[in-house]
């Protein structure tokens, strides 16, 4: 399990700027509304991302409820929902993926500027200093417990080739991608291997970056270590 928990961390007034509210022609209200979900409703989260719950969809994609829960269900990817201290929540990056898209297929020039405006505010949430300072102190944390991963998986043997750990041994990520987008799979001991450094090093030779590759190649990476060791 995990060491790692997200939390939900609300955003500090006035911690971004705001966008320009180009086109006179759209309601203070509209953007006003907007301004309100970004503050108040978007957070960020202890992994250092923007996250926009699953109830804010309807403001921030500018339309009804039922549109907006078919936007959240069928167009952002399930990959990036969370759901931290109770709340249903999905990554911003996606949003504001399909923000700029839908800007972009609009002929409503308003619809396009004001999802414009969205975007940009997700944006600069992104990039506050609130937000770099959570990312901060994640990174040293992260580094702290990842020297712990081996101890916290507790095998004592090598999880490829079958043999007793030796010095220089080290838990071994199975997702690389995991290792830079996703702290609470970095942070999970079932997330990786105990793994010896001939079999560590065989491993990053053949550049596997999937669970799914390792586990295609453990034998063969088995008798190649078992190779290494008999020539000496």
């Amino acid at each position: 399990m995990s060491k790692f928990e997200l939390t939900r961390i609300p955003i500090k007034k006035g911690a971004y700027q705001k966008p320009e509210r180009y086109n006179r022609n759209i309601p203070d209200a509209k953007y006003d509304k907007v301004d309100k979900a970004c503050e108040e409703d978007v957070f960020l989260s202890n992994d250092g991302n923007v996250y926009v719950p699953e109830d804010s969809m309807s403001t921030i994609f500018n339309t009804d409820t039922k549109r907006a829960q078919y936007i959240y269900d069928n167009f952002l990817d399930d990959d990036d929902k969370r759901c931290i201290n109770g709340t249903n929540a999905i990554k911003s990056s996606g949003v504001v993926g399909e923000l700029d898209k839908r800007s972009h297929e609009t002929r409503d020039s308003e619809d396009a500027d004001l999802d414009r405006y969205t975007r940009d505010s997700l944006i600069r949430i992104g990039d506050s200093d609130q937000a770099e300072a959570i990312r901060r102190k994640l990174d040293t944390h992260t580094k702290k417990e990842l020297s712990k991963m081996k101890k916290q998986r507790g095998s004592e043997v090598d999880e490829i080739t079958g043999e007793p750990l030796t010095k220089g041994s080290a838990f071994h990520h199975e997702n690389e991608k995991e290792l830079y987008t996703d702290p609470v799979s970095v942070l999970d001991e079932i997330k990786g291997k105990n793994v010896n450094s001939t079999t560590h090093k065989e491993i990053h030779k053949r550049n596997i970056r999937t669970g799914e590759e390792l586990k295609k190649q453990a034998e063969d990476i088995k008798k190649t270590v078992a190779n290494k060791r008999r020539k000496g």
